[in-house]
């Protein structure tokens, strides 16, 4: 019997079989952020074991002096995040029951270690148990027109109820996975009132706001898995065991 895995990368399609793709020469929107994801799914934990490289640019007039990041997998890794103080639907006590995301390593392009530079904000509430948004301080601020590059090791459990992620039995939903930039928003844009990031915690009545953004993704899983998600499929290979989608 096949197993079904379901990955929202914002988004890709990874199918066994598709439907001619359409591939366009020049982009409909500039993109501001991208992802390079090498990810690996254990079946037995419930986690999603990956390591990325990401850039965000600065298109805005403004001297940014950090960046900030959505980490919406941490709304389901206890019972006081906003996420589930207002949605009511706690997990249980059981630890296995929560999903979290863990930052293992956090490096610039330069490989210069950001980790004593993170720090988790949570400027909606003041909730200090919610760890669903993430600021770093750079090194040396972002000036107009200059591009950020991360590297981000990082290990993500995936909660055993399906609210907008999670598992069941053998299915898995993985959607909203991975450290994820917020949004810069200069002065005039939407209501911004000067220059900020528009990074929220994961609330329980809310959608996802991110720029559009390029990825090249890697999942390593069991053979018997099939994956779905939007996208272009690059290839596939098996190898011990093992089924690789690109």
């Amino acid at each position: 019997m096949k197993k079904l895995l379901l990955v929202h990368l914002g988004t890709l399609l990874f199918l066994q079989s598709l439907s001619p793709q359409i591939v366009l020469k020049e982009p409909l929107s500039y993109r501001l952020a991208g992802y390079n994801i090498d990810a690996k799914l254990d079946h037995v934990t419930k986690t999603v074991e990956a390591k990325m490289k990401a850039f965000w640019v600065n298109s805005s007039r403004d001297v940014v002096p950090d960046i900030q990041l959505h980490l919406y997998m941490n709304a389901f890794r206890s019972s006081k995040t906003i996420f589930n103080i207002e949605s009511g639907d706690s997990p249980t006590d059981k630890k296995p029951e929560y999903g979290w995301i863990n930052i293992k390593s956090f490096t610039d392009q330069k490989g210069k270690d950001l980790i004593p530079r993170m720090e988790y904000i949570s400027s909606d509430d003041g909730n200090m148990e919610d760890q669903t948004v993430l600021r770093v301080v750079l090194p040396k601020p972002a000036v107009p027109g200059d591009t950020v590059f991360i590297n981000v090791s990082f290990e993500t459990r995936l909660p055993s109820e399906i609210i907008r992620t999670g598992y069941s039995d053998d299915f898995y939903f993985v959607a909203q996975w991975f450290p994820k930039f917020g949004v810069y928003e200069p002065a005039g844009m939407r209501y911004a009132k000067t220059g900020g990031w528009n990074c929220h915690q994961f609330h329980a009545n809310s959608e996802f706001y991110s720029n559009h953004s390029v990825y090249d993704v890697k999942i390593t899983l069991p053979k018997e898995y099939i994956v779905g998600s939007r996208g272009m499929l690059i290839d596939e290979v098996d190898s011990d065991g093992d089924k690789k989608q690109n």
